[in-house]
Formats: structure tokens, C-alpha cells, sequence
């Protein structure tokens, strides 16, 4: 598969709905704010929904970005795989190896079990040098 549809398609399918879900945050705190307090508290409570909207967000991230980087990688060869994980961090899809955001992820059991059937050349991108 082209791996310019793969990133498309989780760019979709994880930043697409985040997108929209901080959008409404965002909106529904300026209405809020704008309309339903009028004081000085407000802004405080706009920027408290927007951080918890950001807060969310991560969370569907970390749950999101796992079921990509399986089905993504299972439809790659170990030389693409390479092509796709720079792709991916390229665009902010997913962090490089090591980083201390990749520890956010949220891997379920049947993810897990999902990933051991990759194969480890290509499991061994995301692992940590260990020299």
C-alpha cells in the first residue's frame, strides 16, 4: 500500500477526530465564557475546559495511535516500514523511538497480542537501542 495513504488514513483516523473534539472544547468554552458567566471568572473556566479538552485528547491519542501503528506496519515490508516510521514522525503522527511521549500509549492486551504478530524486524524499529 502507498504509504502516503497509510499516514493519510491516521492522520484521519487519530487527528481527525481530536481536531473536531478541541474545536468544540474551544467553542463551547467561549460560549461560556461569553454568554453564561460574564464575570471575571469566565476565563478561568474556558481555559480549564480546554485544558481538560486537551487532556482528553491526549488520552484518545495514546488509546488511538497503538491500533494505527499495528494495521499501518502489517501493511508494509520491513524496508517501507523504515520509509513509513520516518513518514510518521515526519508529520507528528507518532514520536520517535525513546521519547518519554511514547510511554503515554495505551496498549491493550489484544493490542499487544496484535503487535507479537509482527514481525521483529519491524517491532524492533520502535525498541530502544539497547547497545
Amino acid at each position: 500500500m502507498d504509504l502516503n495513504k497509510l499516514i493519510n488514513r491516521g492522520l484521519l483516523t487519530v487527528y481527525g477526530p481530536l481536531a473536531l473534539f478541541i474545536m468544540v472544547c474551544i467553542l463551547i468554552a467561549n460560549f461560556i465564557a461569553s454568554n453564561v458567566l460574564q464575570s471575571e471568572r469566565g476565563n478561568f473556566i474556558a481555559i480549564m475546559i480546554i485544558v481538560a479538552g486537551f487532556c482528553i485528547g491526549w488520552i484518545w491519542w495514546s488509546y488511538k495511535i497503538v491500533k494505527w501503528k499495528y494495521w499501518a506496519f502489517s501493511q508494509t515490508g520491513l524496508r517501507k516500514s523504515y520509509e513509513l516510521y520516518d513518514k510518521a514522525i515526519g508529520v507528528g503522527l507518532i514520536w520517535p523511538t525513546g521519547s518519554i511521549f511514547n510511554k503515554t500509549e495505551i496498549w491493550t492486551k489484544k493490542d499487544k497480542e496484535n503487535w507479537e504478530q509482527l514481525s521483529p524486524e519491524i517491532r524492533a524499529i520502535f525498541e530502544v537501542n539497547k547497545k
